[in-house]
């Protein structure tokens, strides 16, 4: 994540940033997702930023997109119903829940069903699909609705 979007220890504490106590290696290095284990790459992963530990220092904890997404859709989906300011629609003034829902839309990946053309929901069941080009190298990762497509109006 870019410098000037660096999150707020607030965010981080919504997101429940493990401590760096009791991580594995991987993780503890940024190598893997902090929260989901999985190995990262650097253009997929999400810095986290800069965190202190009493013990180990600093250290720079990293995340997949889709660790961040599902954190950020939970925290806010948490925090909302307590927050006057979110509850209110007309209202943007609660820093916290407007980073957690630009947490959720930025790294929530964006699927389409190759049947209907409609956009798959992150909470929607799909089913995903490897097609192959007929000759050469490559192929698409295609996404379809579990369920019958609805039709569009």
């Amino acid at each position: 994540m870019p410098a000037d979007t660096a999150l707020s220890p607030e965010v981080l504490e919504a997101l429940a940033l493990p401590r760096f106590t009791g991580l594995d290696e991987a993780r503890a290095a940024g190598r893997a997702c902090v929260w989901g284990g999985e190995p990262l790459v650097i253009e997929t992963a999400v810095d986290l930023g800069e965190q202190h530990d009493s013990t180990a220092g600093t250290w720079f904890p990293r995340a997949s997109r889709q660790a961040v997404a599902e954190r950020a859709r939970r925290a806010f989906t948490a925090h909302a119903p307590a927050c006057p300011a979110c509850r209110d629609e007309d209202q943007v003034d609660c820093p916290l829940g407007a980073e957690l829902h630009r947490l959720t839309l930025v790294y929530t990946a964006v699927r389409y069903c190759s049947r209907c053309d409609r956009q798959i929901a992150p909470d929607e069941d799909h089913a995903t699909y490897q097609s192959q080009q007929a000759s050469g190298p490559g192929g698409a990762t295609v996404y379809t609705h579990s369920r019958p497509c609805q039709r569009q109006r």
